[in-house]
């Protein structure tokens, strides 16, 4: 595993103007992915995941947003300091995007050939006849038959799956260092989801790039992320290798994530919950942000008024809660966690059962 991360975000934050007032939906984010990492970012929807996504590539509308403070590194390489025509020179070359629904990212007027050459065109600066070239090998890389028929076909004469396998082929025909895939899987049935992250592990595999999994779902996080990132109303409030995160959560809202999670084989009954709902990110509560949901709380005044910095509270172990173990003489700093795991885990657990652990295949 290399010694430096292909990118580093540290203490990022991004607001919107709105009629109403500003917003912070991402506030003070850092974590690091090294290159052949697959890192799952993880949490309830409103937390911050898809805006500090769309920050890396610079795709957040400026106005209403703005960057209010932090750095995205790549390679060493500041991001928010890129003018626009150099940022066009880092998507899809450098780091490229799979968004959440591929029928609203695909243009309905146009072939499928037509948007994969126009992106490969782009950045790999050859001519239309090899462009066409690269996006059918692109289609073939991702498992679709036939793939000269079909590049002269429309996002609607194909299915969920098949459009989805597109938007792969188009993210990575110019071979990225980073793919950044936000709910990959979101609408499509638990076949074709596996298919899909299964095809992801393949390409990871073949080409050695980095992987950014923004996801709800932690049993897919457990099968295919090698670190976790959780967010909470716009940080990062735990982060730790897959493995450390499922058998010892060191946050109160990570382990209210893990009991939520159905189980075969568990008798039946209601779900647990997480009571209350996230802050609107125009008005945080003082202190911890999660506080007035925390069970383990309890009337603590040092929650309700001091907002826990991010903390290395043991090796490969980030978090941000006063009563996670070492906490007090921890130092804060930004993530960075150069794990790959090599034993898949079987289930997801609540930090009380420990997965099960298969000897990996030859």
């Amino acid at each position: 595993m290399p010694e430096k991360p292909l990118l580093e975000i540290d203490r990022l934050a991004i607001g919107f103007d709105t009629p109403r007032g500003a917003i912070v939906p991402v506030r003070g984010v850092s974590m690091s992915i090294f290159p052949g990492q697959t890192m799952a970012v993880v949490g309830e929807s409103g937390c911050g995941k898809s805006v500090t996504a769309l920050s890396i590539l610079g795709l957040v509308p400026r106005p209403p947003g703005r960057v209010l403070g932090g750095r995205i590194l790549l390679e060493g390489q500041d991001l928010l300091g890129y003018s626009e025509k150099q940022m066009q020179r880092v998507r899809g070359r450098r780091i490229a995007m799979i968004f959440q629904e591929p029928m609203t990212s695909l243009n309905p007027v146009y072939t499928i050939g037509e948007q994969i050459a126009e992106a490969v065109a782009l950045h790999q600066e050859v001519g239309r006849a090899k462009a066409y070239e690269v996006a059918e090998e692109a289609l073939r890389d991702v498992g679709i038959a036939d793939p000269h028929r079909r590049l002269f076909e429309y996002p609607h004469q194909m299915s969920g799956g098949m459009r989805q396998r597109v938007m792969i082929a188009m993210a990575l025909s110019c071979r990225p260092q980073l793919l950044i895939a936000d709910e990959p899987t979101t609408a499509l049935d638990v076949t074709i989801q596996a298919q899909i992250l299964e095809l992801l592990q393949r390409l990871q595999r073949q080409r050695g790039m980095a992987i950014l999994l923004i996801t709800h779902d932690l049993g897919v996080v457990a099968e295919n992320a090698d670190v976790v990132a959780v967010m909470y109303a716009g940080r990062v409030v735990e982060c730790a290798t897959v493995e450390q995160l499922f058998e010892h959560p060191r946050h109160p809202y990570t382990r209210g994530l893990l009991r939520s999670v159905p189980r075969l084989g568990s008798a039946a009954g209601r779900l647990e919950t997480i009571e209350g709902t996230v802050p609107n990110p125009g008005n945080f509560p003082a202190g911890c942000a999660f506080h007035p949901r925390c069970p383990d709380m309890k009337g603590d005044r040092v929650c309700a008024t001091v907002d826990p910095t991010l903390r290395q509270v043991g090796q490969n172990h980030w978090s941000a809660c006063h009563h996670a173990d070492g906490y007090a003489e921890a130092p804060e700093s930004t993530p960075r966690i150069g794990h790959l795991r090599t034993v898949p885990m079987d289930w997801v657990t609540d930090g009380t059962e420990t997965p099960a652990a298969k000897e990996p295949k030859a």
